[in-house]
C-alpha cells in the first residue's frame, strides 16, 4: 500500500513537471513569434521611411538619382549653365567661393570660353570643373574679329572706314581695334564667340538658367542662379558700374533670350541709332542693344566683388 502511494506520487510530480515543461516551451515559442513579428514590422516600417527619404531627396535635390525600368540608378541632368569668359583672373581664392556659393547651390554646369594663349588655365580649378572648354585667339588687331560677322558693313560701306570717321580713339566701344583705347571691340566679340558657342551646342535646349560673367568675382554668399525668374525676356544684372548705361560684367538669362542678350555687335553694325556717337562706351551700347531687344533688365542685390592678384 506504501509502495503504490510512493508510485502515485511520483507519477504526479512526472505530470505536473511535464506540464511545466510544455508551458515553459510554449512561453518561449510565443515570445520568438512576438519577436520575429515586432523586427518584421519594424523592418517594413524601416523600408517605407526609406522610400519617403528617397522621394524627399529627389524632390529637393535635382542631381539626386532616379531609377530606371531595371533599377539602374542616373543622374538627373543639370539646368543651370555658369560660363566664365575671358583670361581667368583673381585666383583660387576667388574661385572656390564661386564654386561653392554659385555652382554648388545652382546644381550648375560651368563652361570657360578664355584666350588659347591662356597658359595658366589649366592648373586652375575652373578648367578642371568646367563641362565645355573653348578658346578664341587673342587678336593683336580685334578688327580681324570683327570681320568675322557676317554683314558687317554700316549702308553698304566697310565698317572699319565708318568707325573711323564716326568714333574718335577714345570710343571705347572699339577698344582693341588699331588704336582705339579700352576693351570694347574684345568684350562684344568674346560674345559673339560665345553665341556661336550655345547655338552650336543645342544649349538653349540642355538648359534653362544661365549666368555670364568674369572669373574675377569673390562671391560673399549664395548666388542661386537657378532660382531667378528668367521668363517674359528677364535679364538680371547686378547694380552698379553701369557708367549711364547697363554694366556688362555679369548676367542672368533664360534659354529664350540668352543669345538675343549676347548678340551686341552684329546689332552694332546693322543698325543707325548708334552714327556720330563718338564718345560711346560699352556700357550704353549694351543698353541701346537690350532696349531694342525689347528686354526686361532687372536688378538683383550684388552679392560679389572684383578682386586682382599682382601677376594679373
Amino acid at each position: 500500500m506504501v509502495l503504490f502511494s510512493s508510485h502515485r506520487a511520483k507519477k504526479k510530480v512526472g505530470g505536473r513537471r511535464m506540464k511545466m515543461a510544455f508551458f515553459v516551451v510554449g512561453v518561449i515559442v510565443l515570445s520568438l513569434l512576438f519577436q520575429f513579428l515586432t523586427l518584421n514590422a519594424f523592418i517594413s516600417q524601416e523600408s517605407k521611411q526609406d522610400e519617403a527619404n528617397d522621394v524627399f531627396i529627389i524632390k529637393k535635390n535635382p542631381l539626386a538619382m532616379h531609377a530606371t525600368g531595371e533599377q539602374t540608378l542616373q543622374p538627373v541632368p543639370n539646368r543651370t549653365l555658369a560660363i566664365i569668359m575671358g583670361s581667368l583672373r583673381g585666383g583660387e581664392i576667388s574661385w572656390q567661393t564661386m564654386a561653392s556659393n554659385v555652382l554648388d547651390p545652382s546644381s550648375a554646369d560651368l563652361a570657360i570660353l578664355i584666350p588659347e594663349d591662356d597658359i595658366n588655365a589649366m592648373n586652375s580649378s575652373l578648367y578642371k570643373r568646367a563641362k565645355y572648354k573653348w578658346t578664341f585667339k587673342n587678336y593683336e588687331d580685334w578688327g580681324e574679329a570683327v570681320d568675322l560677322i557676317n554683314g558687317t558693313e554700316w549702308n553698304g560701306t566697310g565698317w572699319r572706314k565708318l568707325a573711323l570717321e564716326d568714333y574718335d580713339n577714345s570710343a571705347s566701344v572699339f577698344g582693341g581695334v588699331e588704336d582705339y583705347s579700352g576693351s570694347g571691340a574684345i568684350i562684344f566679340m568674346i560674345r559673339w564667340f560665345l553665341h556661336n558657342h550655345i547655338k552650336e551646342n543645342n544649349l538653349t535646349e540642355k538648359y534653362d538658367h544661365f549666368m555670364v560673367t568674369r572669373s574675377d568675382h569673390y562671391y560673399q554668399c549664395t548666388h542661386n542662379i537657378s532660382e531667378f525668374s528668367v521668363g517674359n525676356r528677364n535679364l538680371w544684372i547686378p547694380p552698379g558700374q553701369d557708367y549711364k548705361g547697363r554694366t556688362d560684367r555679369h548676367l542672368i538669362a533664360g534659354s529664350d533670350n540668352v543669345l538675343d542678350a549676347l548678340d551686341v555687335f552684329p546689332t552694332f553694325m546693322r543698325s543707325n541709332w548708334v552714327r556720330k556717337k563718338k564718345r560711346m562706351n560699352t556700357e550704353k551700347l549694351l543698353s541701346r542693344v537690350w532696349e531694342e531687344k525689347k528686354m526686361n533688365v532687372n536688378y538683383f542685390d550684388r552679392v560679389m566683388f572684383t578682386t586682382a592678384l599682382p601677376t594679373d
